[in-house]
């Protein structure tokens, strides 16, 4: 496994030419969870530059993404197809739908400090991006197991995953992923770190290193300049070959696998979702069936 930073990353492939507030900016007015301490807000960016200039590089014209949250990363995709002209659309995929208004602490532009409120990503998207950024993009509501049963995407050539960060979810995420990938594709996941109930790091160390050439990227600290600090670590890697990436692989026992996680999600997951929206106490109550 390769690693490399963030900027020997941009500086691979050859993109160094970007302002960093921008990116802040966006950051700032797309948290989606409260966030006590305000300076953790735009701890993250790095992410966004990252994959802006992965879009402007390869140019996709289907990309789908795991895991909206706020929209940070969606945005900056979506920003990068429009900067570099490039006839592309996002297909996001997120358990909260785009116009249900959720509880986070954001600073808008024209605020001096963030300010604890409750808004949808649509007012949030509509109020810091312009319309040709937004039109880019397509918000699909649901748990990824629903969507991904009810929905072909076909040919996709990028895919993002930051969706469900358990190993099963990770693993479904990818390989639906892989099912509706172009011949040609590239794939980044967040989130590669040792962390209770998170299971991205496993996923990849057991089934994706052994099959794909993949790079380990570090993300580097706020002023993209000391590469002994990172912050968070994302996986990458490209895949361009005739020979079909499910070759390797035990497709059946994959298919399998899809097919109940799917079914969970369905009949268990959606399900208390919905129902936490109408009684919200259920928030609080464990259920090891509802896990």
């Amino acid at each position: 496994m390769e690693i490399l930073s963030t900027k020997n990353f941009l500086k691979n492939i050859n993109f160094q030419n970007y302002s960093i507030e921008d990116f802040r900016k966006l950051s700032n007015a797309t948290s989606n969870v409260f966030i006590p301490d305000s300076q953790t807000l735009d701890m993250n960016f790095q992410r966004g530059i990252l994959l802006y200039a992965l879009i402007g590089f390869e140019k996709p014209n289907k990309i789908l993404e795991f895991g909206t949250g706020g929209g940070f990363s969606t945005l900056c995709m979506a920003k990068a197809l429009h900067d570099f002209k490039i006839d592309g659309k996002i297909y996001t995929i997120d358990r909260i739908a785009h116009n249900e208004k959720t509880e986070r602490l954001i600073q808008l532009p024209d605020s001096t400090k963030p300010i604890k409120t409750k808004i949808s990503n649509q007012e949030v998207w509509n109020y810091v991006c312009p319309l040709d950024i937004i039109k880019k993009i397509t918000p699909i509501q649901g748990y990824s197991g629903t969507v991904m049963d009810n929905i072909e995407f076909k040919n996709i050539d990028f895919c993002y995953i930051d969706g469900v960060h358990t190993y099963d979810g990770t693993k479904h995420d990818f390989f639906s992923f892989l099912k509706n990938a172009s011949d040609s594709f590239s794939v980044l996941f967040d989130d590669y770190i040792d962390r209770e109930f998170y299971g991205v790091k496993a996923f990849v160390d057991q089934e994706l290193e052994p099959n794909f050439d993949i790079k380990l990227i570090k993300l580097d600290n706020d002023n993209l300049e000391d590469e002994n600090q990172d912050i968070q670590k994302m996986i990458y890697f490209e895949y361009d070959s005739k020979k079909s990436p499910f070759s390797d692989l035990d497709e059946k026992s994959i298919d399998t696998f899809l097919q109940k996680y799917r079914s969970e999600d369905k009949s268990t997951r959606e399900r208390r979702y919905n129902l936490e929206k109408k009684l919200p106490f259920l928030k609080n109550i464990k259920f090891k069936f509802w896990r």
